[in-house]
């Protein structure tokens, strides 16, 4: 069977989902990429994962540290998502960070924000999945969440 590849995005779209941004590294050295597609695996243990284009430019910078950051964007975060969407840059810096103990900063300001260890990854097509093993986690009980719904964001209160 030929799929369709733009077709099967724009129905892969009908599906809405939040936004995170995914951090690894350091200080100077944190970089930042905005990803969609988070999910929660297990609770015992816990573990999260999202998914990173072979092809991506930033592939290496990502599936080589053991340590990343998820931050779940709020909806007021939307110029956090644009800038660390884009290729050219993915330094965080200049953006609104808060320290986080496995060393990848966190968004300050994000509804929810996960420090993980890399527990594993699997080859999947065109892109990487990156399980993650929770360490530590910090959640705001307030705030509507930043989403992505047929190539525009939206609100989820």
């Amino acid at each position: 069977m030929t799929v369709d590849t733009r077709a099967f995005r724009k129905a892969l779209g009908t599906f809405p989902t939040g936004i995170v941004v995914v951090t690894a590294g350091e200080g100077e050295n944190a970089k930042g990429i905005t990803v969609n597609s988070f999910s929660s695996v297990s609770l015992d243990p816990p573990l999260v994962l999202w998914c990173l284009g072979k092809n991506s430019s930033r592939y290496d910078l990502f599936t080589k540290p053991a340590e990343f950051t998820i931050s779940v964007l709020a909806a007021d975060q939307r110029s956090v998502s644009d800038r660390l969407a884009c290729s050219a840059d993915c330094s965080v810096a200049g953006l609104p960070i808060a320290k986080t103990e496995n060393g990848a900063p966190a968004m300050e300001g994000a509804l929810a924000v996960f420090e993980c260890s890399r527990e594993a990854m699997h080859d999947a097509g065109d892109h990487v999945i990156l399980v993650g093993r929770v360490t530590r986690f910090s959640v705001r009980e307030d705030g509507a969440a930043l989403t992505y719904f047929r190539s525009r964001y939206g609100v989820a209160e």
